[in-house]
């Protein structure tokens, strides 16, 4: 190998191991833990033309709106001729200049050399709270943008290194807790610092000129790296569809509607059908339908292989304005980003399931089930916010199950569930219980991953709650005869024993005594499930993962009470089941009771 290859490889892997660094400063220096624990932030170097050329994905939403949010940064600083110097930062958060939804706020700082931008340092994370109208600023019934809390447009936070403590002083005042936003602001300003001083050592070390090629080198590689992939699928164009179950302002399904053209040079996802923008805060940017669209195909190729530019460019995406997928202002926004962005993957994995049967997995949880509270701490007499997401089933694999309780689904990289401990630690709640639920997982060939219960409730106070949370009505999907994952719920225990189910968006108070019930939905099951080996089938019910009674309704498996296979009585059972289910006709089901709430749709393989 050449040298000059050698040393653009090492650059690289520096350039990684600076986004590294940054991440780790980020999670240390974090005040609130949706950082320190949770994970939800992403950093990025990106160069002067905004392109992606290392990112530690923290957050796959992320992915896409790093390039779309730091390119309308740019243009929006051009606009208004501000100029940027050595020791600027920039703070934004605009969800229509590029972004996701207010609560993730991007810090920017410019990298000079010999007077010019070379690159941008970037921090992208999620605030527990942004101000708003609800606490945690994820409110379940705002209708407009300005409900979901403070935009920010590009602001000089530093400006040639001096600290604008107007800027934050500002900030500050319009959210519920100040110091945990200023601690987790100035946590990625340390970020973005500590990523500009090791891209000037690495200039001066290698040269500018030895970087670029570095950067362009990569970028190559990840160009060829996709079309590699997309060499080996078929070049046909194929349609997939799947929904959300309401916009919390009715209860009227929305649909994500998919057309993916595939050709020798690129993939070409069209979403012209999509249900129009709607009142409830469940409409996408184009931002996050780049997202989505992008962390649908990446998630198929090898997890060890480059994400950059040079990767996301061979995907193309249209998303006709005014649609769920592309909002305009001033919609709310604010769960587009969580919600929405699942569906968008999972109706582009419809439509390619119908071709690559040997990668597609079924339906994960399909929700970031998002769950605020706010009130007023009794230990320390301060307002205080916790924004949770309680993690679910992945979907089956075409040749494994799928893993229960993974955090957001399809949010990926290292977001991660809150520890029972820093929960009860930082917040005046108790957890009642956390455990995975019996039956949950669709039943398959393989089975889909289990949703959890968790119960919790608050001590010494009665806090404002705000949920937005999907997949509660239209449960995630089961391919080529698996069964749906079971639908999610969420309830209220009183402390006279009473349970009351809630709407899945929407806003509500707790008293004293009363506990939250979140049930997570269960992934779906890939295959049908009167194939699936039958002592596997008797370790799911051994560990609690299926019950008896399933095991032989869904499964086929006869197992006696003292846990033990049937063999003669499972194949008596299996041949008349699989004669009168016929479930090999069947693409998707997202129908089957109980997994299903409301029978929704049964779509079987055309001929």
């Amino acid at each position: 190998m050449p040298r000059s290859q050698i040393r653009k490889q090492i650059i690289i892997e520096l350039l990684e191991s600076v986004v590294f660094e940054m991440a780790q400063t980020v999670k240390r220096a974090a005040h609130h833990p949706i950082f320190s624990e949770i994970n939800d932030f992403s950093c990025a170097i990106v160069d002067n033309k905004g392109r992606l050329v290392v990112q530690s994905i923290g957050n796959s939403p992320h992915l896409g709106t790093m390039y779309t949010s730091v390119n309308a940064a740019l243009d929006y600083l051009n606009k208004e001729n501000i100029d940027l110097y050595e020791g600027d930062v920039i703070v934004v958060n605009d969800p229509y200049l590029g972004g996701n939804h207010l609560p993730d706020v991007l810090v920017l700082m410019p990298i000079f050399h010999d007077n010019d931008i070379m690159f941008f340092s970037a921090v992208r994370g999620h605030h527990g709270d942004i101000g708003g109208c609800r606490p945690g600023s994820f409110a379940g019934d705002s209708l407009e943008i300005f409900q979901e809390g403070i935009r920010i447009p590009p602001v000089k936070l530093y400006e040639k290194g001096n600290f604008n403590r107007y800027i934050m002083d500002l900030l500050t005042a319009n959210v519920r807790t100040p110091d945990y936003f200023k601690g987790d602001l100035l946590a990625q300003v340390a970020g973005v610092k500590i990523a500009e001083k090791r891209v000037k050592e690495l200039i001066n070390k290698f040269g500018i000129d030895n970087i670029i090629s570095a950067r362009d080198w990569y970028f190559d590689y990840g160009r060829k790296v996709i079309l590699d992939e997309i060499s080996k699928w078929p070049k046909v164009t194929v349609e997939g569809e799947d929904y959300l179950d309401n916009d919390g302002v009715t209860n009227k399904p929305i649909k994500i509607k998919v057309k993916v053209m595939i050709s020798n040079d690129e993939v070409y996802v069209d979403f012209s059908g999509s249900s129009p923008q709607v009142d409830g805060p469940v409409n996408a940017t184009y931002g996050v339908t780049l997202s989505a669209t992008y962390n649908a195909f990446i998630s198929l190729l090898d997890p060890n292989l480059p994400i950059n530019f040079g990767t996301l460019e061979p995907i193309k995406v249209y998303a006709p304005e005014g649609t769920v997928v592309n909002a305009k202002f001033p919609s709310a926004v604010v769960s587009g980003n969580t919600e929405t962005g699942h569906r968008v993957t999972d109706a582009i994995w419809t439509a390619l399931a119908k071709i690559l049967p040997d990668k597609i997995p079924a339906a994960d949880m399909g929700t970031t089930y998002n769950v605020s509270a706010g009130g007023i701490d009794y230990r320390t007499m301060k307002y205080y916010v916790w924004y949770l997401s309680p993690p679910g089933g992945m979907g089956a694999r075409p040749n494994k199950d799928g893993l229960s309780a993974i955090t957001g689904g399809k949010l990926g990289g290292t977001a991660a569930h809150i520890s029972i401990e820093i929960f009860e630690t930082r917040f005046p709640w108790y957890v009642v219980k956390e455990e995975l639920v019996t039956d949950s997982g669709g039943p398959g060939k393989y089975r889909g991953g289990l949703g959890i219960e968790w119960v919790i409730k608050p001590v010494k106070h009665s806090p404002k709650m705000t949920v937005v949370i999907d997949r509660i009505e239209i449960s995630p999907y089961g391919l080529y005869g698996g069964y749906p994952g079971l639908h999610g719920l969420i309830a209220v225990k009183t402390k006279n024993g009473e349970i009351r189910e809630l709407p899945s968006k929407g806003t509500f108070m707790l008293s004293e005594g009363d506990e939250l019930i979140m049930r997570t939905p269960g992934g779906g099951g890939y295959g049908d499930p009167l194939d699936r080996d039958p002592e596997l089938v008797l370790y799911d019910v051994i560990n609690g993962y299926v019950s008896r009674e399933a095991a032989f309704r869904d499964y086929g498996v006869v197992i006696t009470e003292d846990f033990k296979i049937n063999y003669e009585e499972t194949k008596k059972i299996r041949l008349i089941a699989k004669s009168i289910k016929n479930r090999s006709k069947i693409l998707i089901d997202q129908y089957t009771k109980p997994y299903s709430k409301n029978s929704f749709r049964l779509i079987e393989m055309k001929q």
